[in-house]
């Protein structure tokens, strides 16, 4: 089984567990810090093993730039601990996340892979306090 990892609406963590004949979707009312918290319970439902995950989708382009960073973070330490492949896709491809998984399996595994940002980062104004 595969996992896809969407966090690009506010305050909702998408999940769904796949192969090529399998999809078991879930959405979490919860904020971005609840993401391994929602990972382990799709897993629990499901009966399903942590080290039986054999990749791992991430949705990046959309969101927030922290929910975009949190995702990619957990994929990083999933695909370095299991050593399995990563592959970053676009919300529109999650439609046809299945048809993905030969996409994902060319993937070198345990390569980290980095979020790519809808927006420009807003941290409380930081970034203008230190280009003065």
């Amino acid at each position: 089984m595969f996992l896809l990892i969407d966090m690009s609406e506010k305050d909702q963590i998408h999940l769904a567990l796949f192969d090529t004949e399998k999809l078991v979707e879930k959405k979490y009312e919860g904020q971005n810090r609840e993401l391994l918290l929602c990972i382990d319970n799709l897993l629990t439902e499901n009966n399903f093993e942590k080290e039986n995950i054999k990749g791992i989708m991430i949705v990046v382009g959309t969101g927030s730039f922290t929910s975009t960073r949190i995702a990619c973070v957990v994929a990083n330490t999933f695909a370095f601990v299991l050593q399995i492949p990563l592959l970053a896709i676009k919300v529109e491809e999650i439609v046809n996340v299945q048809s993905l998984i030969p996409k994902l399996l060319e993937q070198e595994k345990g390569q980290y892979i980095s979020a790519t940002y809808s927006g420009e980062p807003n941290i409380g104004g930081v970034a203008s306090s230190r280009a003065k």
